[in-house]
C-alpha cells in the first residue's frame, strides 16, 4: 500500500470540502466564500501543487490572497512542512490544523497496529487467566479461527480488524 503524501490528502480533503467531484481552481474559488472551513485547506493544495499564484489572481486583493503569497514563499524556501509541523507563527493556527489532519490519517495504519498489538498482550493474559479456547472464541465472536490464531501466535496484526480486536478484549473480560 502506497504511503499518503501531502498533496494527495489535500486533494481529497479540497474535493470533500468544497463537496466537488472536481479540482479545478475557478470552481473551488468560488466555493471558497460558502465554505469557510476550505480556505487553509485550499491555500495549502495550491500552493503544493504549484498552483498558487493562480488562486492569489483569482482572489484578487482578498486578505486569503496575501495568505496564498505567504504560504507560497514558505514553499519555495523549503520550509512550509516544517512550519505547519512546529505551528510556527508565520501561519494561522488553521494550517497548522490542516497538517494534523494529514499526519494523523497518514499514521492511522500503524497507530492502529500498535493499539492491536497492546490488545493481543491483554488477550493472551486474559487467555491464560480465564481457561478460554481459541476455538470458543472464534466461536462466539465470528471470527476466522485461522486468522485468530495467527493474530494470537505470530502476532499478525493485519489478521484482525481493530474493532475485532476490541470485541475480543471486552469477551474475555466479561468471561
Amino acid at each position: 500500500m502506497r504511503r499518503l503524501t501531502f498533496k494527495g490528502f489535500l486533494e481529497s480533503y479540497v474535493k470533500y470540502l468544497a463537496a466537488e467531484d472536481s479540482v479545478d481552481l475557478t470552481r473551488l474559488a468560488s466555493v471558497l466564500h460558502g465554505e469557510p472551513r476550505l480556505a487553509e485547506p485550499l491555500v495549502l493544495w495550491a500552493v503544493v501543487t504549484g498552483r498558487g499564484a493562480r488562486l492569489a489572481e483569482l482572489l484578487e486583493e482578498s486578505p486569503l490572497a496575501s495568505e496564498v503569497r505567504a504560504v507560497d514563499r514558505l514553499a519555495e524556501a523549503g520550509r512550509l512542512e516544517e512550519t505547519l509541523a512546529a505551528a510556527g507563527p508565520e501561519l494561522r493556527p488553521e494550517y497548522a490544523k490542516a497538517w494534523r489532519s494529514y499526519v494523523s490519517r497518514r499514521d492511522a495504519a500503524s497507530r492502529d497496529a500498535r493499539l492491536k498489538l497492546e490488545a493481543r498482550e491483554r488477550v493472551l493474559a486474559l487467555e491464560a487467566e480465564k481457561g478460554v479456547t481459541r476455538y470458543l472464541m472464534a466461536k462466539v465472536l465470528g471470527l476466522n479461527p485461522g486468522n485468530l490464531n495467527a493474530f494470537l501466535v505470530q502476532g499478525n496484526a493485519g489478521k484482525l480488524s481493530l474493532d475485532k480486536v476490541f470485541r475480543l478484549v471486552r469477551y474475555l473480560e466479561a468471561a
